[in-house]
Formats: structure tokens, sequence, C-alpha cells
């Protein structure tokens, strides 16, 4: 049998992906903070108390120091107020020295834009509400440092404002409809959890209390008979409050069928390779991987290979072939579902990131019975879900 390997560290920690992004973005504003320098350099003078190099000067200085304050040097609220505070005193500064610019700063505004973004998207609304009106108003100043400057130009600028701050309230609606899917999302994987812990629990504690009821039967001995008939009397107690929870956690929940086991793993596998344009799939089991195996872990494996089926159909469109993996290794259990198709991703990231709800319910299934699931690209190709689960017999 192929062995499975160990999940890899990730390429790119999210760190390092969001380090990059900044440093993406902070290229392009000293791009254009070093263009808008020989633009404002080769510009003539203008009249009035600063003189035009003076106030190419200001307005140079001040697209520098903005475009700093989008560098995660400080807690974003704290770089809004300092960016609008330059943007404003550079345009207040101009306007009390009377130099009228006819560059209006690119890259302050740019830079203005983009913490604008930031603030809508990420910022709680008590402080990026007073946050965001200083930044736009500090884009919207930049045409009235000229005097020459039409009413169509301020009306753009204020178009442009409007749509990136309704960009970033996009982004944060997203991440609170995406928040509240992987919450339902676990939610129900915790009353999942809840109704196979009663239907686990129950059939041992009615073993046991059956054992003490024949055992107490037999017993010649009073004070060991009535310690039995407590037993009995207890074990039907946590039998009843178990079924009362139940159903207060399920009271609006459609009946649950009953817990599928390893049994019916391949017939999983041969219906998935049935299904209209479905890849072919193979099944590799360890003979010893069943061997006394516990319900409760039988019935996660199933639903991690069934979700993991139901991932390579919405995300893996090209793949040919998809390879289910049994393996038991001592006090781990290995569950790999392989495909040679291409995954959502191109690195290897938690299941929370990957987009995917159904990943999300089983790592918390699997974090429940102490183990771990992954998801992620392989070497040589193909994408792979792979849980390590603790053996319990």
């Amino acid at each position: 049998m192929t062995p499975i390997t160990l999940p890899s560290p990730p390429d790119r920690p999210p760190a390092l992906r969001r380090g990059r992004r900044h440093g993406w973005l902070l290229a392009g504003l000293c791009g254009l903070w070093m263009a808008e320098g020989r633009l404002l350099s080769r510009g003539a003078s203008y009249s009035g108390p600063a003189g035009g190099h003076h106030a190419h000067l200001v307005v140079w200085c001040a697209g520098l120091l903005v475009a700093a304050c989008v560098l995660p040097w400080a807690p974003l609220a704290v770089r809004a107020v300092a960016a609008a505070t330059v943007s404003w005193s550079a345009t207040g500064y101009l306007l009390t020295v009377g130099a009228h610019m006819p560059v209006w700063g690119l890259t302050e505004g740019a830079a203005l834009l983009v913490l604008l973004a930031l603030v809508a998207w990420r910022t709680p609304v008590r402080a990026g509400v007073p946050l965001g009106i200083a930044l736009s108003a500090g884009v919207l100043a930049a045409p009235v440092r000229d005097a020459d400057a039409l009413s169509t130009t301020v009306v753009a600028y204020s178009l442009v404002v409007a749509g990136v701050a309704a960009l970033g309230l996009c982004l944060r609606y997203r991440d609170v409809e995406r928040a509240r899917a992987v919450a339902a999302a676990r939610e129900a994987e915790r009353l999942e959890l809840a109704g196979e812990l009663h239907d686990f629990v129950s059939h041992h504690v009615a073993a046991m209390t059956l054992l003490a009821k024949a055992t107490g039967s037999l017993a010649r001995d009073e004070r060991v008979a009535a310690s039995l008939r407590d037993i009995e009397e207890a074990g039907g107690e946590a039998m009843t409050t178990a079924r009362r929870l139940l159903r207060v956690l399920h009271q609006d929940e459609a009946h649950r069928e009953p817990l599928p086991g390893l049994d019916r793993i391949a017939e999983l596998v041969d219906d998935f390779s049935r299904a209209s344009g479905a890849p072919r799939a193979s099944l590799h089991v360890d003979p010893c991987f069943d061997a006394g195996l516990a319900p409760e872990l039988a019935a996660s494996v199933h639903r991690i290979v069934t979700e993991a089926l139901a991932n390579v159909t919405k995300h893996s469109p090209g793949a040919s072939s998809v390879e289910v993996e049994l393996r038991d290794a001592g006090p781990r259990l290995f569950v790999s579902v392989r495909d040679d198709g291409r995954g959502p991703q191109h690195t290897r990231r938690t299941p929370e990131d990957s987009g995917g709800l159904g990943l999300v319910s089983l790592t918390e299934r699997a974090d429940a019975i102490g183990g771990s699931l992954t998801a992620g690209p392989v070497p040589g190709g193909g994408w792979e879900v792979l849980a390590v689960l603790p053996v319990q017999h």
C-alpha cells in the first residue's frame, strides 16, 4: 500500500502573504510618488508668498507622509488620523499662503483612498464613521488647492471616494456573512456531535444498566443488591436526561438518520465513481484499519470522506482520478482523499481560509476527538484532504 505522507508546513504563511501584498501596494505608491516628484520639479513657479517650488515641496512631502501611513506601524485608526491630519495641514497651509497648485497630490490622494477602503472594511463602526469622513474630506479637498479646478473635477473625485467607500463596505459585509456562515456550520456540527454522543453513550449506559440489573438479581448480599439497584436507577436517569437534552438541542432539526460506519465507505466511493462526469475513484484500506474501531470514530471517517469527495466535484473539475486511503499507523489513523486536479488555491491553507464550510465543520469534528484536518496541494500535483485522528477502540 502506498504510504500517506504527513502534511508539509505551509508554503506561504499568512503573515508572509500579507507582507507581500503590503510590498506591492507600497511599491506602487513609491513609484507614483517618484513620478509625481519629477512632474512637480518640471512645473513652473507660481506666484505667492510661498513660491512655486516651496509649494511643490509641501505637496511632495505630504504625499510621502500619507503613503507612510499605509504601513502597519500602528493601529489602523491611529494611521488614519495621522494621514488625515497631514493632508488637512498641507491643504490649509497652501490655501493660507495662496499657493494654488495645478497638481493636487496624486500620491497623497491614492494613499488616502487606500486608508479609506481599509477603514470602511476593518474599523469598528463607531470609530470608522468619523475616520471615513475625515479621509474622504481630505481627498475632496485636494482640488480646492487649485483655484482653476473645474466643478466636474470635484464631482469626479466625489464619485471615486464613494466607490472606494462602497468597496470597503462590501468587503465588510462579505466578512460578516462569512463569519455567520462559519458559525452556523460549526453550530450544526456541534449539534450533530451531540446527537452522536447520545447514540454512543446510550449504548454503553444501557449495557451497564442491564449488567447491574442482571447481577443484582443474582446477588445474595442485600447491600450489594441495593448498590446494584442504585447503579441501575442512576443509569436510567442518565439516559432520560440525555434524551431530554437531545430533544432540546434538536427541537427544530430534522429527524437524524442512523450513523454510518466504515462498511458504507466502499459504497460511497462506488456511487461517486458512477456519477455522471465524476472522476474515477479508488479505495485503499489498511487491513487493520477497522479492527475494533470505536463507532464514533468510524462515523467521523465516513463524514470526512463524504465531504472530501464533494469538494472534488465542486473545486477540482479537471480531476481524472481520486484516491481514498485509510491507514492505521499505531496511535493514529490517516484518512486521505487525493485527486490529480487543481484545487481552489495554490498553497496549503486552513479549512477556515479555503472557503469551504464543509471543511470548517469537519475541522470542528476532528478537533472534538483530538485530531486535525488540513487541505492543500501536494508535491507532484493534485489536491489532498488529510485527517489525522487518534485511535479509539
